[in-house]
């Protein structure tokens, strides 16, 4: 029996695998939220900042060094209970009051199960942009939730999230995981033109920064119930995005989508509704983007998740966070995260050029 029928032969139970990894993705991200959430009550300005940095740059820029990791391991399963049992000890750490070494484990847990879940999604069903839509959905609107309870120190909160992540973690011990690098060897290498991924990346550079601004401008406004609102849209966006590119072109989908997002995103300050449109489309292109870079790594499933959900999110942060931000410098800005986007595909290119990089 070929990688192909195994693979539908086992659909029903690999389903199972990939829902157990969304909802663990909610409760892993609900955690982090919480923890970081609490240190409002806890710390001051200072530490509450460093804290924060801290767990970005591990739990977003470790993304793509954990999925080099766990590509040469060669299997999800391990990766993923640890790092939920990490996250379940860094809330244990954060009662004894640990909180650096708390916010740490956290940071690390969500690196590696980001991309541990989203490989052994990649490779149950490679190609299928509704599982990376059903895997990636919950997480954006657990970490919105963990962090209104967090800060607010709505206490049985932390009881839910560790209920949680036991359940799921009863879950995946039981569970049959995939080998991964023996399976997605069967999908098919194939790439969109290049000047489609360049058009492509313009266009969600430009809807990105718009989503970013009314962020910051409902903070500044107290609007915060319209984070959740946002938080809420971002997931139906992914998992409706994820069902429909499995149905329509892709390149014409990534098009409509960012064309009507942009400017929504624009008008999002005004009214809610615009807002919710513009986050919702412009989230639903996340599982496109994730198989865009399995169709050009497909041996590298881990490896992708990281680049996809983690190196991405860390350079627009690490931009936003760098002195061009607060001088208001846009071009400047732009010039930078464009500098830095071609410096990672030159690396792309020099790493994954020979499939020596993962043979010892």
């Amino acid at each position: 029996m070929d990688v192909i029928s195994r693979l539908s032969a086992g659909g029903s139970r690999y389903q199972r695998i990939v829902l157990a990894l969304g909802v663990g993705h909610g409760f892993s991200d609900a955690a982090a939220g919480y923890l970081i959430g609490s240190l409002s009550q806890q710390s001051d300005f200072f530490q509450i900042g460093s804290a924060v940095l801290l767990y970005n740059a591990l739990a977003f820029g470790g993304q793509l060094p954990a999925g080099i990791w766990i590509d040469r391991l060669g299997h999800y399963r391990s990766p993923a209970i640890l790092s939920l049992l990490g996250m379940l000890l860094a809330l244990g750490l954060l009662y004894y009051q640990l909180i650096w070494i708390s916010v740490g484990l956290a940071g690390i847990s969500s690196a590696v199960f980001h991309a541990a879940g989203g490989a052994t999604t990649l490779v149950c069903f490679p190609g299928k942009s509704q599982f990376v839509g059903l895997f990636s959905a919950f997480g954006v609107l657990g970490l919105a939730l963990g962090g209104w309870a967090g800060a607010t120190q709505v206490s049985w909160f932390c009881y839910v999230v560790v209920a949680g992540l036991s359940m799921v973690l009863a879950v995946l011990l039981n569970a049959t995981f995939p080998l991964g690098q023996r399976l997605n060897r069967s999908v098919e290498r194939r790439s969109l033109d290049r000047h489609d991924y360049l058009m492509i990346l313009l266009l969600m550079a430009i809807a990105l920064r718009s989503a970013v601004w009314n962020c910051l401008q409902l903070i500044y406004s107290h609007q915060y119930e319209w984070l959740f609102y946002m938080a809420i849209a971002a997931m139906v966006g992914k998992v409706v995005g994820g069902w429909l590119t499995d149905r329509i072109s892709w390149k014409v989908y990534a098009l409509i989508a960012l064309t009507v997002a942009i400017p929504a995103l624009s008008w999002g300050h005004r009214k809610l509704v615009w807002l919710l449109l513009g986050t919702g489309l412009l989230q639903s292109l996340t599982p496109m983007s994730v198989l865009a870079w399995q169709r050009i790594y497909p041996n590298r499933p881990a490896t992708v998740s990281g680049l996809s959900f983690g190196l991405a999110i860390a350079i627009g942060g690490l931009v936003s966070a760098s002195p061009l931000a607060m001088s208001g410098s846009v071009l400047a800005q732009l010039l930078l995260m464009g500098l830095l986007t071609a410096g990672l595909y030159y690396v792309f290119l020099r790493l994954f050029r020979h499939d020596s990089v993962f043979d010892r």
